[in-house]
């Protein structure tokens, strides 16, 4: 596997190798802004190598948040807005590409005085933030997306002890508000929730955790991450995750994990972490995606390997990410001549599977979205190998990626 310029030339081979996986982001995310809004000192070890973590946590240091750095994680030592500096000047804040991120900030941000200029980067410029923006104008916001991508300011205040949210698009409305209104008890309610409704149950969990007054948190190990890793375990020899010993039920992702059962895999949990086998050819499926849609594009890999006709439902939330993940792993099963097809009535991914190999060497270009081209990797190496580009789009979610996969 060598690397030239953002691309990597990517062999076949077998797997077979134990590895250890990233911590959740999705997790971290959410305890990093309740720690800001704790009046106590709030530790939280085992954070993620994740662009999404480290632009959250400069964006709070820039408001004023005291963060120390510690063995193997961080200290939140001081509380927003009560760290908020006086001054008239707007504050930039730049939280990157992340959905997270940038979606947990904006109403965090509206609990002070100031006047917060939001500028993301790439896609996350063009994802929805409308239904959030007018949940908090109801309660007192003052935004502005004249001259900036946004600009916000409050301070936000809920004369009523229940919000409503709309989660038709993202679940991510519902929790930022949640989180940033916990300080404030106010109880968020979602309102058309259709997908990733386990997140909004961690969000929830959380929340509870804080109140009863737990101040110091370990992240748990990222199931979206180790999906790849399983994925390619399952095809090209099995795996071990050694820092895998439990099961989160608030990471919807973990699904994969019965999926992969009811495909033909044995997994356990053992002393050693999570161990994957294969002893038959993998099986066709019939997945609702609805709860776990961040894991169609590792779904269509594995269907794609498997003999066999499978079904992935209920994908339209994919085109609101970081880009159309739909039309994307149609592009990967494209390349690879596999029979697919979209029904849009039914939101119905129909994908016929087959166990033999592709030994074509293959370029692939994906778009600046780390899930697609950690998908893409999986084709490649899992067939006749190639070129793939945007490789620096895995620091997102899975910095070490590469060098955990090789």
């Amino acid at each position: 596997m060598i690397e030239i310029e953002n691309k990597l030339q990517i062999t076949p081979k077998e797997f077979g190798k134990s590895v250890i996986v990233p911590s959740s982001k999705s997790y971290a995310n959410r305890v990093i802004i309740l720690a800001s809004l704790c009046k106590e000192s709030v530790e939280i070890l085992n954070l993620p190598l994740s662009h999404d973590v480290t632009n959250l946590i400069d964006a709070l240091r820039v408001v004023g948040l005291k963060i120390l750095d510690i063995e193997n994680g961080i200290q939140v030592v001081n509380s927003f807005p009560e760290c908020e500096t006086e001054g008239e000047e707007v504050i930039q804040i730049l939280p990157g590409d992340g959905g997270t991120t940038t979606r947990f900030l904006i109403p965090f941000l509206a609990l002070g005085k100031r006047e917060y200029q939001i500028e993301p980067v790439g896609r996350m410029r063009d994802r929805p933030i409308a239904d959030l923006l007018e949940s908090l104008v109801d309660i007192g916001a003052t935004v502005s997306q004249c001259n900036s991508w946004l600009t916000i300011s409050g301070p936000i205040s809920s004369p009523q002890r229940i919000v409503t949210a709309d989660a038709s698009k993202t679940t991510q409305h519902a929790t930022a508000l949640a989180l940033s209104l916990s300080s404030q008890n106010v109880e968020v309610l979602p309102k058309d929730m259709n997908y990733s409704v386990s997140y909004w149950e961690m969000t929830k969990s959380l929340i509870r955790e804080f109140k009863q007054g737990t101040r110091k948190f370990i992240v748990p190990v990222d199931f979206s991450s180790m999906s790849y890793i399983l994925a390619l375990g399952a095809d090209l020899g099995g795996t071990s995750v050694l820092n895998c010993s439990s099961i989160d039920q608030y990471q919807s992702d973990s699904v994969f994990l019965d999926i992969l059962k009811e495909m033909g895999c044995e997994i356990k949990i053992t002393e050693e972490g999570l161990v994957l086998s294969r002893e038959k050819e993998l099986c066709s499926i019939d997945v609702d995606c609805s709860n776990c849609p961040d894991l169609v594009p590792t779904l269509a890999f594995i269907c794609s390997r498997a003999e066999g006709v499978s079904k992935l439902r209920n994908l339209d939330v994919l085109k609101y990410k970081e880009s159309d993940r739909l039309l994307e792993v149609q592009k990967l099963l494209d390349l690879y001549n596999i029979e697919n097809n979209y029904c849009k009535n039914e939101d119905c991914l129909t994908i016929n599977g087959k166990s033999m190999r592709s030994h074509e060497v293959k370029e692939i270009f994906p778009p600046d979205d780390h899930r697609i081209v950690m998908v893409s990797y999986l084709f490649l190496r899992a067939n006749g190998g190639g070129e793939l580009s945007s490789v620096d789009s895995v620091s997102k979610s899975f910095a070490n990626f590469f060098e955990v996969v090789s």
